[in-house]
């Protein structure tokens, strides 16, 4: 699908892709003469890696909608914070997961990425380039490299339209190539996804779900991206066909080094499939850093209760299932200081009153927790 990669590109992918694979196999043992050894060289190959151009950059990015607090015709207005100050990286050929409840921001983000919703401030920087603010001609060029896999395939795609009209239809609204060089295109490329001659004609409701979401992914790959942000892919789809396009999404981001960003619910997928995990609540990254480590000890209270809740035949202290009391503030009116501390058992008069930020710890992950930087 992609051209070649050029010299200098290849050895660059290369070389972020060595320093992941160093990161994942690095010890992470904490509390033993060799823990400082460890950490050193964590943070050193997380500085290689950090000094190698990433694809994507997000820079602070922050989102508030006005919204009416109370119905009604003279109901006030308030300020709904879904996005604050988000910043991390994705590199070509590596995969960034993006996990957290309900509500938390992961989708504002992923569209604030794209450029689809505009921010309050903050700005994405896409291959060296920042990604217009208004949607000009060179935001429309630059989206062509930049595609979304939705999570709702059915409400993603045209009811009228069969499949192969479709996935075409992205060549013709850029006007790429030939009618019959854009027929032969698709056809390539729904059969690198794997449907065949017999789905092309199709309609959407004539698909099962699997099939659907297989559809979406040829329309975003039919524009040769080299950015991918999948947006919950496999929620709705059962576990046999949830395992298929995680092996699809996996081919194809090593046969053309795609980056990837990944939202989702499913801590195990992200744990399988990830280089980096960005842990997020009530709009903001409270953890950050290479899944390994990230799963094996999380710091922060709130991942280590997502964690818990990752099934395990282990038993013992070690994976105890932590519940969180009560549900998220409302982020119309998110409470002073830490805006976990409403739920978190180690909270203290401090995490009331101030606000944590994101420090890097020694092992080279970043966390925002009052507790864990005074540790």
């Amino acid at each position: 699908m992609n051209a070649p990669l050029a010299g200098a590109e290849l050895l660059t992918r290369a070389s972020a892709g060595t320093a992941d694979r160093a990161l994942d196999a690095a010890p992470t043992s904490a509390g033993t003469a060799d823990s400082t050894v460890d950490d050193a060289r964590l943070a050193l190959l997380l500085k290689q890696r950090d000094a190698i151009k990433p694809l994507l950059e997000a820079r602070s990015l922050t989102r508030h909608f006005r919204v009416r607090a109370r119905e009604g015709l003279f109901g006030k207005s308030a300020t709904l914070k879904a996005v604050s100050d988000v910043s991390f990286k994705v590199y070509a050929g590596k995969t960034l997961g993006l996990v957290g409840e309900s509500g938390c921001g992961k989708s504002t983000t992923a569209r604030l990425t794209l450029g689809l919703t505009p921010p309050t401030s903050g700005d994405v920087v896409f291959d060296g380039e920042a990604l217009p603010a208004r949607r000009n001609n060179r935001w429309r060029e630059l989206r062509q490299h930049m595609q979304m896999v939705y999570q709702d395939p059915l409400g993603a795609l045209d009811k009228r339209l069969t499949v192969l009209s479709q996935v075409c239809e992205p060549l013709d609204i850029f006007a790429m190539g030939t009618p019959p060089e854009r027929l032969h295109r698709a056809r390539e490329v729904l059969s690198e996804v794997g449907l065949n001659e017999a789905h092309w004609h199709r309609y959407p409701h004539e698909l099962s779900g699997g099939q659907r979401q297989r559809v979406v992914l040829a329309r975003a790959l039919i524009m040769r991206p080299r950015l991918l942000v999948c947006d919950e892919p496999i929620s709705a789809l059962d576990v046999s066909i949830q395992a298929q396009v995680i092996n699809l999404l996996q081919d194809i981001q090593r046969q053309y080094g795609l980056g990837m960003l990944f939202i989702s619910h499913d801590l195990k997928v992200v744990r399988q499939i990830c280089d980096e995990v960005a842990v997020m609540y009530l709009g903001r990254i409270v953890e950050q850093g290479p899944p390994l480590a990230l799963f094996a000890e999380p710091a922060h209270p709130y991942t280590q209760a997502l964690v818990s809740a990752i099934p395990t035949l282990q038993r013992g202290k070690r994976h105890q299932r932590i519940l969180l009391q009560g549900d998220p503030p409302n982020p119309i009116d998110l409470p002073s200081g830490c805006a976990f501390h409403t739920r978190c058992p180690m909270a203290t008069e401090q995490c009331r009153q101030q606000s944590p930020t994101l420090q890097t710890l020694p092992d080279g992950r970043k966390v925002a927790c009052l507790r864990v930087a005074t540790a």
